[in-house]
C-alpha cells in the first residue's frame, strides 16, 4: 500500500536524473498481526486482562512477541481464538502466510495453529491463524504469540518502511485492564520514526541506552481497539525536506514537525553505507553546510525553464548543469567555491545519490532558498532565474 505522497516523490525522482541514483524494485507487503479476537462475536465469560506487545525492529524486517492473559469470569468454557494475518500491495500470499515464521504458547507449552484464509482480492490476503483454548471455570490462561514480518506500508509522512499491529480487543468481555507496546530499534545509526494510532501521531516515551533505543506506551482500561503503525527510516543527519513536495498533499505539513530523529551508537566520522533501499532525502544538513540532491534540484529547475540539461560522468562521479547560459560543475576534487563545486555522494546499497550545496548554487543560478530547521523542511523559489 503505497500513499500519494511517496508516488508523487518516487516520480520525481524517477524523472529527475536516473543516472545519478540506480535503485532498486521493492514491493510493497507485510505480514501484520496483532490481538487475538474470538471466532464468533463478543465473549461474554472471557475477559483479556493484559498484553504486553515487544517489537524489535531491524534493517529487514520486524520481530513481534506479545504476552496475553485471559481470565474466565464464568463456568468451563472453550473458545477459537484467531490471530489475524494480514497482507497487502502487489504481492498476495493466499498460499503461503505473509509471516517469515509464527509460533503460539498455551501456559507456556507450544501448540500448534491452523492457518485460515478468510478473504483474498487483488494485492490483499487476509487470514485468521486458529487455535482452540479450554478454560476451567475462573481460571486464567497466559497466550503467547511471536511471528517475524517484513517491513511494509507506508506512513501518511511516505516512509516506505513501517511495522504494524491491530488492536482488535474489544471482542472480549469488558475493557483491557493494561496493554503496553514496545518498539524497540537496536541497529546503530541515526533514524526518523513515526508513530501512528488510528490515522493521527501517537506520543510515545522514548529511551536511549546502551543497547539500542525503546519505544513505550501504556494504554489502561480501554477497549483496545485501532490500527497502529510504526514507520522507522534511516536518516542522514540535519534530513530536511522540500516544501513543495507537500503542497496539495499534506498541506499543514503537521507530520513533519512530529517525526523524531534519534540515534543509535555512536556518531560516525563519515556518512555511512545504508542498507536499506530508501529514498534519500532531497537535502541535508552537514557542517553547517545545506546540500540538495542534484537530481531533486534538477527536478525544480525543470519546473521553471526547459533550457537545461544535466550530464553525469560514472568513472568520475562528475556532473555538469547547464542552465540557460550558465554552467556548473561538480566534482569530488574541486573546491567548495567559485564554478566548481565539490559534491557529497550518499552512497545506499544499490546505488548513490549526489548531493550539492545549495546556497552558492543558489546564488550563481539566482534561485532563493529558505530553511525551516525547527520543522526540518527548506523552500526553494526561481528568483531571478527566469528574469531575461
Amino acid at each position: 500500500m503505497t500513499s500519494r505522497l511517496q508516488l508523487f516523490i518516487i516520480a520525481l525522482t524517477l524523472v529527475a536524473a536516473p543516472l545519478l541514483s540506480a535503485r532498486a524494485n521493492d514491493s510493497a507487503f507485510s505480514g501484520v498481526s496483532g490481538t487475538p479476537k474470538p471466532m464468533r462475536g463478543e465473549h461474554r465469560s472471557i475477559a483479556m486482562q493484559s498484553e504486553k506487545i515487544v517489537i524489535v525492529a531491524d534493517e529487514k524486517g520486524y520481530s513481534t512477541t506479545v504476552d496475553f492473559v485471559f481470565r474466565n469470569d464464568g463456568g468451563k468454557t472453550s473458545v477459537q481464538m484467531g490471530f489475524p494475518e494480514s497482507s497487502f500491495g502487489d504481492v498476495t500470499f493466499a498460499k503461503n502466510s505473509a509471516f517469515l515464521r509464527f509460533a503460539t504458547w498455551i501456559d507456556g507449552q507450544k501448540v500448534p495453529a491452523k492457518r485460515v484464509i478468510v478473504s483474498t482480492g487483488e494485492g490483499t490476503t487476509d487470514a485468521y491463524w486458529l487455535k482452540t483454548v479450554s478454560f476451567a471455570p475462573k481460571q486464567v490462561r497466559h497466550i503467547r504469540v511471536s511471528y517475524r514480518s517484513r517491513m511494509g506500508g507506508t506512513t501518511t509522512w511516505g516512509t516506505r518502511r513501517a511495522l504494524t499491529y491491530d488492536f482488535t480487543g474489544q471482542n472480549w468481555k469488558g475493557k483491557v485492564e493494561r496493554s503496553d507496546l514496545e518498539i524497540r530499534v537496536q541497529k546503530p545509526g541515526l533514524w526518523i520514526a513515526m508513530p501512528i494510532f488510528e490515522g493521527d501521531h501517537l506520543v510515545m516515551g522514548l529511551e536511549i541506552g546502551a543497547k539500542g533505543a525503546t519505544f513505550r506506551k501504556t494504554w489502561r482500561n480501554w477497549q483496545a481497539q485501532g490500527d497502529f503503525t510504526f514507520g522507522l527510516a534511516p536518516a542522514v543527519p540535519f534530513w530536511m525536506w522540500d516544501r513543495h513536495l507537500l503542497s496539495g498533499i499534506v498541506p499543514d505539513a503537521k507530520w513533519f514537525p512530529a517525526a523524531i530523529t534519534f540515534r543509535v551508537g555512536a556518531v560516525p566520522a563519515e556518512l555511512p553505507l545504508y542498507s536499506f533501499d530508501l529514498d534519500a532525502p532531497p537535502a541535508f544538513t552537514r557542517a553547517g553546510v545545506t546540500y540538495i540532491s542534484l537530481s531533486h534540484l534538477d527536478t525544480r529547475l525543470g519546473g521553471w525553464t526547459n533550457d537545461k540539461s544535466l550530464q553525469w560522468n560514472a568513472q568520475t562521479r562528475a556532473a555538469t548543469l547547464r542552465v540557460g547560459t550558465k554552467t556548473l560543475q561538480f566534482s569530488p576534487n574541486a573546491p567548495l567555491s567559485g564554478t566548481s563545486l565539490r559534491p557529497v555522494l550518499l552512497r545506499k546499497e544499490g546505488g548513490s545519490t549526489l548531493y550539492v550545496p545549495l546556497a552558492p548554487v543558489a546564488k550563481t543560478l539566482g534561485l532563493t532558498f529558505k530553511i525551516d530547521a525547527k520543522n526540518r523542511l527548506f523552500d526553494l523559489n526561481s528568483g531571478t532565474l527566469l528574469k531575461k
